[in-house]
């Protein structure tokens, strides 16, 4: 992960990912811990949702998670947002053979209307570390509007200890970079963080069937009802104040 620079040394996010879509999967290899476990557990992650889900991915990028949901969910169909033609095009370019299933926009889902009551799941793997906790509060709060009833909400994404993301946030804070922004600047939350966030939008039952030194899948339902029975559960108490 990259650290906190002025705001004259972020590079634009598009561009960051269009100049290193093809090498993207190479990178992401190397970055994320025990790789080909953490992106089958983002479909693992989610319940059973019938013969033809509607599935929203955000940061879709070039697809490394949608070999394995397709496994599951051959009749899905998909819409995957991203902001990087050139991830896009890399993912068109594999010409995968479930690509008909597939939405693809290339926009922001910062601003993007999403809809409501439209999935029955949304996932995301690897994208939301980008924002700060109350950014990344207002795409939970739209993600839990855009499921259905008893949808689940599955994201995979780096962690950081409490100290560490405070650290990150504070240099950010000085950078007075709009919150808003569209540059790539790292700034992973810790799990405590995150699980309040989720909590506050109105998810629940969140369970993390994956969890590493530096990434974990959170996987949590907005219905009240059917709770996952993987093995570490959150209650999500008070006390996990975001930093």
């Amino acid at each position: 992960m990259t650290d906190i620079g002025l705001p004259g040394n972020s590079e634009n996010m598009a561009l960051f990912f269009d100049t290193r879509a093809i090498s993207y999967e190479r990178h992401m290899q190397e970055a994320v811990e025990d790789f080909s476990l953490f992106y089958r557990g983002i479909t693992e992650a989610l319940p059973e949702l019938g013969n033809a889900p509607r599935i929203l991915d955000l940061g879709i990028g070039t697809g490394l998670e949608l070999n394995h949901l397709f496994e599951r969910f051959p009749g899905a169909k998909v819409t995957g947002i991203d902001l990087s033609s050139g991830m896009l095009a890399e993912l068109v370019r594999k010409n995968p053979p479930w690509i008909g299933n597939l939405r693809l926009i290339n926009d922001s889902f910062l601003d993007l209307d999403l809809g409501r009551q439209a999935y029955d799941a949304v996932i995301s793997s690897m994208v939301l570390h980008h924002w700060t906790p109350r950014i990344k509060l207002e795409i939970y709060r739209r993600i839990h509007a855009t499921l259905l009833p008893d949808g689940t909400f599955v994201n995979g994404d780096f962690i950081v200890p409490t100290d560490e993301s405070a650290r990150r946030l504070a240099l950010f804070a000085a950078s007075q970079i709009d919150e808003r922004h569209q540059l790539h600047i790292d700034l992973p939350l810790s799990l405590d963080c995150e699980l309040q966030l989720l909590t506050n939008a109105g998810f629940s039952a969140i369970v993390a069937p994956f969890r590493r030194s530096h990434a974990v899948i959170l996987a949590a339902s907005k219905s009240q009802r059917g709770k996952h029975n993987e093995p570490e559960q959150f209650d999500t108490p008070a006390a996990h104040l975001a930093p």
